[in-house]
């Protein structure tokens, strides 16, 4: 986002200016990747140990109350032995034994009732709950502990029933035997805390490794910056470094990066280097032929001067269009073109530009190829059928036929289509194909910088393509730019090679190319 600076816009009366934060910066500053690795494993950590105390706080409590559990089980079978039904009553004789089990927790109440099935308490804390109501006739629940209160304090209670069988009925006994809860809260205190201090311990040791192996797995990131801010500008020499392979994968694309802008460094200081040549052999071919001499007349001399200025124009143009073509390879605006409108703008604009009346112009779209598009860059792909069709104007016979024409074609097992620019000028030998498609290089003195096919040929590299050099059948010169042929929707590759409509023609005849 962008921030107004402080003393700038309307109201502070200086010029606005804005401050432009890097993207996933937090004002101004960079994020922390090591930060936010500990950070996440920290929080990781933190609901791993909630999750475990949690789990120890219920074992604790678990532990402690199997533990006084089995105390006061105990102890009601104690009571629960000591009743009998004899001939003359009910006899109770509560042990002494019973209670003692239970002072093993010397900080706990203890409280007990026996009573009958009527609810009525036989001896013992009247009130005591859990007797209430009694089991069915029968069943057999054994002994049951289940948490109560009583006198405002927290029980833990054991309940039994005791049937005691005469010869007309059956006597049903209830005992309940209840206990404070200290000493359970007590162990299960304990016993937690003795877990979760190790717990900490583990928490804390594996925070220090979770930062320690953080710091470890960006300490390549870390060589990698040392190793760049090290070198100096025109070092763009792979990195050498032995990374892990989580980090593989970077420093393969940077050295693909330093290598393809060391690709693009050497390309521009050739290309410089080339056409500061160039223009100084051209101005000085300018300078020496507008120098008086006595050896010619003015007038001559003044006609051979202009043709010099023609021509270091017409390199100047070439040198910008090429230039232009390099920069848009590295900077691809790629859409999908239509070959048959790229076909009838760039011949509006050569038109536009002047063709002598003695040159006619034709195209022609053969069967399987209208319609056919690609996809591109359509400012680079004019910029070299408008190269390929000035070599033609400019090497062919002042009589000259050029031909434009969309051909279906094959590249690499695809289907492609071939941008077709032919002449009748005296072509170029075979041993010379394959020179000319460099810059600068040209087979005569036409006036011709050189540049003209280098730029079509850059243009179709860049499109995954090739510019062939072949001899017409009627004489005279093919350039053809073979280019990958887009794939309309709904249509395979097959069915768009397949397609085979009536071929389309048009042609303008001598004297009408001028008056375009």
């Amino acid at each position: 986002m962008a921030e107004p600076r402080p003393g700038g816009g309307a109201d502070g009366g200086g010029a606005a200016a804005t401050v432009t934060r890097p993207h996933g910066t937090r004002s101004g500053r960079p994020y922390s990747l090591k930060r936010r690795l500990a950070a996440g494993a920290s929080g990781l950590f933190a609901v791993i140990v909630a999750l475990l105390s949690i789990g120890l706080w219920r074992y604790s409590q678990a532990a402690a109350d199997r533990t006084y559990d089995l105390i006061l089980t105990g102890a009601a079978i104690a009571i629960q032995e000591r009743i009998a039904l004899t001939p003359a009553g009910l006899e109770i004789d509560v042990p002494v034994s019973a209670f003692e089990i239970l002072a093993l927790a010397p900080d706990d109440r203890v409280f007990y009732r026996i009573a009958d099935e009527t609810g009525v308490t036989l001896t013992g804390d009247d009130g005591l709950p859990g007797l209430t109501p009694p089991p069915e006739a029968g069943a057999r629940d054994g002994i049951r502990l289940t948490a109560a209160r009583f006198g405002g304090e927290p029980l833990r209670l054991a309940v039994s029933w005791l049937d005691l069988p005469d010869a007309s009925r059956v006597t049903r006994i209830g005992i309940a035997v209840g206990q404070t809860t200290l000493a359970r809260r007590d162990m299960r205190n304990d016993l937690f805390l003795k877990g979760l201090i190790p717990l900490a311990a583990v928490a804390v040791a594996g925070l220090f490794a979770v930062r320690t192996g953080v710091a470890l797995a960006i300490r390549p990131l870390v060589d990698i910056e040392r190793d760049i801010r090290r070198r100096a500008p025109s070092d763009l020499s792979p990195l050498t470094i032995a990374p892990p392979r989580e980090s593989d994968a970077l420093v393969g694309a940077i050295n693909d990066f330093m290598r393809r802008l060391g690709a693009s460094r050497d390309n521009a200081q050739s290309f410089i280097a080339d056409v500061a040549h160039q223009l100084r052999t051209s101005l000085f071919g300018v300078e020496s032929t507008l120098e008086p001499t006595a050896a010619m007349p003015p007038e001559e001399q003044l006609a051979k001067g202009r043709e010099r200025v023609r021509r270091t124009i017409h390199l100047t143009n070439q040198l910008l269009s090429h230039a232009m073509v390099i920069h848009r390879a590295d900077n691809p605006e790629e859409t999908e073109v239509d070959l048959a409108a790229l076909f009838r703008r760039t011949l509006e604009d050569t038109l536009r530009d002047g063709v002598p009346d003695t040159i006619a112009l034709g195209v022609e779209v053969e069967p399987g190829a209208d319609g056919a598009r690609v996809i591109g860059d359509p400012v680079a792909l004019r910029e070299a059928l408008k190269n390929l069709i000035d070599n033609a104007i400019r090497h062919g016979p002042a009589d000259n036929t050029i031909e434009l024409r969309l051909a279906a074609s094959q590249i690499g097992g695809r289907a492609a289509v071939d941008l077709v620019v032919a002449d009748r000028g005296p072509g170029i030998a075979e041993v010379d194909k394959a020179a000319v498609l460099q810059r600068f290089v040209t087979r005569d003195d036409r006036g011709g910088s050189g540049l003209g096919l280098a730029i079509a040929a850059a243009v179709a590299e860049g499109h995954k393509g090739r510019l062939l050099l072949r001899d017409a059948a009627e004489g005279g010169l093919e350039a053809v730019l073979v280019l990958p042929r887009a794939v309309q929707r709904g249509r395979s590759p097959s069915q768009e090679q397949g397609r085979s409509p009536s071929p389309e023609r048009g042609r303008i005849p001598p004297g009408a190319a001028g008056r375009g």
